[in-house]
């Protein structure tokens, strides 16, 4: 740039100056540019549509170039007359905007371009039987998928996969009619991708004013727009978390307290996703609870729930998979609850009974089954403690199937079982480890007046184990007795009465225990046939173990009443 003088560069500013004040005082609107709002259509034989003209307020001639295949009116109204093609003109002054028209018999697709970033889809009609076929002239640029029938009409959804432009042409098998979409890519869906959400002080339940939930994701790409939002289980909005100019590749983590953008708690289940420059990603779904139903938490975990009372004690199941502690203990008042849990829907949890250096207690449960029903594989109970418990029929008092861990529990109580031929203190079957527990009380099983085969089976700690028992304590005075109606060979009827199981299985262990009750088990001929010598009603199988044993028994004690007990009535299991 050469060298201008001072009073040369004045001369230039102000003629500059000037310029600037005189176009900003003759500064008028910029004028829409006239164009059709089409260039180009699909139609058939007896469609109808009107092409509009904008930029101007002049009105336009129309005019055709094949009436017979296509009509135009004065008000630029198209109808498609015949198959064939034809271009439509709308003239004002000498400028002429033009749009061409093709006419099929049966098929037409309701657009001829698209400008593209996310899936759009574009409506194809079809008046015959037939099919639609779809030919891309480049692949990498963009797919197509077809939907399902509504009628005449079916949705075509266009995919985009490279940024480009390429023509898809569709075609009727029925009469071999085309149509053909230009399709061009401007850029590619943003995809996200989550981790998996987890709640911030490790607890297994979200609940509001507690805890939060944390989300993790990414983009592929990156995007200038981006929200995460949160929905009701309705599929309304409840929180939209907003970000910009998010970089590809970068997590990005948001913390979600369980309010909604009015501040008011969400309660219930949850869906979220994130929403990158137009485009949706759903990460998954959830469950936030308003409240703690339990008023108060620390049952670890973290944080969970505080047991307290017996309507606290029956909100396990609604809130089954998380920590809980007793912390008080609970009466039931000589009443009896449904078993908690199922085989559909076993306890997940972990349930201690020791809270604060103390050991609490359920008590005065009167009922026709267990407590907690069915332990799962990953549910533990720890420290449960139950007193003065009774049942008036066949079952056990904890828990009735455990495939999990049962610790250091103590339950104490009666069974008097006149029905169902089968009880234990603690548990029916056991398929998972009970650890140091400790078990009392009386457990009566009875048969009266049978008149047909009739097995009893009862346990200090289970009916069947199929798998661990060790260093449990069991003070159990256990009768068993069948009263006979009428004779029937003698092996027909059988006992199997255990201080720790009825029948220890296949497989199954039991190790380090310790049996301190007695045993007391009969088969009782009918009145008349009692003095009959060497008549016996069937078979008593007693064992402070076992009453039989497949599996392994070992360093168990007897310091029961009756030192003269075997280890197992019967079977082939070890013993060491």
């Amino acid at each position: 740039m050469g060298i201008v003088s001072k009073k040369i560069w004045k001369y230039v500013v102000a003629a500059i100056f000037s310029v600037l004040i005189m176009g900003g005082l003759d500064a008028r609107p910029v004028q829409a540019a006239v164009k059709l709002d089409r260039s180009s259509m699909n139609l058939c034989v007896g469609d109808r549509t009107r092409l509009t003209l904008s930029g101007t307020s002049k009105k336009a001639k129309w005019k055709s170039s094949n009436a017979a295949v296509v009509k135009v009116s004065s008000q630029g109204t198209v109808r498609a007359v015949k198959a064939g093609r034809a271009t439509v003109t709308a003239t004002v002054g000498k400028k002429n905007y033009k749009c061409s028209v093709k006419v099929n018999k049966t098929f037409k697709v309701d657009a001829t371009s698209v400008s593209i970033k996310k899936n759009t889809t574009v409506t194809a009609f079809l008046s015959v039987n037939g099919a639609i076929n779809a030919s891309i002239a480049d692949k990498k640029i963009c797919s197509v998928s077809f939907g399902k029938w509504d009628g005449d009409y079916m949705p075509l959804t266009i995919t985009p996969k490279k940024v480009g432009k390429t023509t898809v042409t569709f075609t009727n098998s029925a009469n071999q009619e085309s149509c053909t979409l230009t399709v061009k890519v401007t850029a590619l869906p943003v995809k996200t991708t989550f981790q998996a959400p987890t709640v911030s002080n490790g607890s297994g339940n979200f609940i509001v004013g507690e805890n939060s939930m944390i989300f993790s994701f990414h983009l592929n790409r990156n995007a200038k727009k981006v929200q995460f939002k949160v929905y009701d289980a309705a599929g309304g909005v409840v929180r939209v978390f907003k970000f910009s100019n998010m970089n590809a590749k970068k997590k990005t983590t948001v913390m979600w307290d369980g309010l909604g953008d009015d501040g008011n708690p969400v309660n219930g289940a949850f869906k979220y996703a994130v929403v990158a420059d137009g485009t949706k990603t759903s990460g998954g779904s959830g469950r936030v609870i308003a409240a703690s139903p339990f008023g108060k938490g620390d049952g670890s975990r973290n944080n969970p729930f505080l047991v307290s009372n017996l309507a606290e004690l029956q909100l396990l199941k609604e809130y089954n998979g998380s920590y809980f502690a007793q912390d008080a203990d609970i009466d039931f008042n000589y009443g009896s609850i449904a078993p908690l849990f199922d085989t559909n829907a076993p306890f997940v949890g972990n349930y201690d009974g020791y809270y604060h250096d103390k050991s609490y207690k359920m008590v005065n449960y009167y009922g026709y089954n267990s407590v907690f029903g069915v332990i799962g594989e990953k549910g533990a109970l720890k420290n449960v403690s139950m007193n003065n418990c009774v049942l008036n029929a066949g079952g056990s008092l904890l828990a009735n199937v455990n495939n999990g861990t049962l610790e250091s529990c103590s339950v104490s109580g009666t069974i008097m079982c006149t029905a169902g031929g089968q009880a234990a203190i603690l548990v029916m079957e056991n398929a998972g480890q009970i650890l140091g527990c400790t078990v009392s009380g009386n457990l009566n099983i009875q048969a009266d007046k049978v008149f047909a085969p009739t097995i009893l089976k009862a346990g200090g700690v289970a009916v069947n184990n199929r798998g661990m028992i060790a260093q449990c304590t069991v003070s159990v005075m256990l009768t068993g007795e069948i009263q006979m109606g009428t004779y029937i060979e003698s092996s027909a009827h059988s006992i199997y009465a255990g201080g720790i199981t009825a029948d220890n299985q296949a497989g199954a262990f039991v190790t380090q225990c310790v049996f301190t009750g007695n045993i007391s088990a009969n088969i009782v001929l009918p009145e008349h046939l009692k003095d009959v010598e060497g008549l016996t009603g069937g078979r008593v199988y007693a064992g402070y173990v076992a009453g039989s044993s497949q599996g392994y028994i070992s360093a168990c004690t007897n310091a029961s009443m009756n030192s003269g007990l075997k280890v197992q009535g019967t079977g082939t299991g070890m013993v060491q």
